[in-house]
């Protein structure tokens, strides 16, 4: 018996099954046939509509021939698939947390994502993530592996069919000098020019403003057609999805209070423009 999903472990069981049957090259069709079940069953399964019973997943795991410390890793999201909230430990690159992201991100509807110290994940360049993935002392290999998959990210805001992004950014994030006066000046260009597409929306929210719910944190609020909204609180090594819906409800007062403390786009744009002028004029 299979229930609904939605769940951000669901979500990440669901993107997990659908990337080991594509690395097989296995069809939906072939692997319903192999399981002795309908193929719309297998469909709900890897896009988190139905969430499959243990049982299930191993049976497709051995299907696809999944084996080792692959098998144990997706079998280890499938024992709490259901669960609601999610706190994850991991280590860089590799996390269940990324594997949640990933997944709320390739499915989401639309994005808001408040980040008061640092530029917002989707929106970096590569020297930007560069330096800040390198502060954690990882060998180079590690280093440009997180690079690539930070990158690739980037495609659900730059796709055909994006999704809508609004970032939030405190004035900090616009001076912190990651990766130096240059990488900075460059990543705060870049900015500008996402900017011009009509899914991306940037906000600069003023320091010295007084006590307002952002302060106590960065968060993210996925939100999704035809699903409740899940929020993500990003920690240096934790992180913590939420889903529950009273709790959902307060983030998103939390972002309309946000909202109203914020520049508007153009106001922001103007001031993201004139710093990376003068960090581009002092080097």
């Amino acid at each position: 018996m299979t229930e609904p999903g939605g769940a951000p472990r669901a979500r990440a069981l669901a993107g997990a099954l659908r990337q080991a049957r594509e690395a097989a090259k296995v069809s939906v069709r072939e692997v319903a046939r192999r399981l002795g079940t309908a193929h719309s069953v297998v469909s709900y399964w890897e896009t988190s509509k139905r969430v499959p019973r243990l049982e299930d997943v191993a049976s497709y795991l051995t299907a696809i021939g999944v084996t080792g410390d692959d098998r144990e890793a997706i079998l280890a999201l499938g024992r709490h698939a259901g669960d609601q909230d999610w706190l994850t430990v991991g280590i860089p690159g590799i996390s269940q947390q990324l594997a949640g992201t990933m997944e709320c991100e390739r499915a989401a509807a639309a994005i808001t994502d408040w980040s008061p110290h640092l530029v917002t994940g989707l929106l970096q360049t590569s020297d930007y993530a560069r330096a800040i993935i390198s502060g954690d002392a990882l060998p180079p290999g590690e280093v440009e592996a997180g690079v690539l998959v930070r990158m690739g990210r980037r495609d659900v805001v730059t796709r055909s069919n994006p999704v809508r992004l609004t970032a939030l950014l405190g004035e900090a994030a616009l001076h912190e000098l990651i990766g130096g006066p240059r990488v900075m000046a460059d990543q705060l260009r870049h900015l500008v020019k996402l900017a011009e597409s009509n899914t991306i929306t940037i906000q600069v929210v003023r320091s010295s403003q007084g006590w307002h719910p952002g302060l106590l944190g960065p968060f993210v609020l996925y939100d999704f057609d035809g699903a409740p909204s899940i929020v993500l609180l990003a920690h240096y090594r934790t992180g913590a999805f939420v889903s529950e819906p009273d709790d959902v409800a307060d983030y998103k007062s939390a972002v309309d209070k946000i909202h109203q403390l914020a520049m508007s786009p153009a106001d922001s744009l103007s001031l993201i423009t004139r710093t990376a002028h003068e960090l581009e004029a002092a080097t």
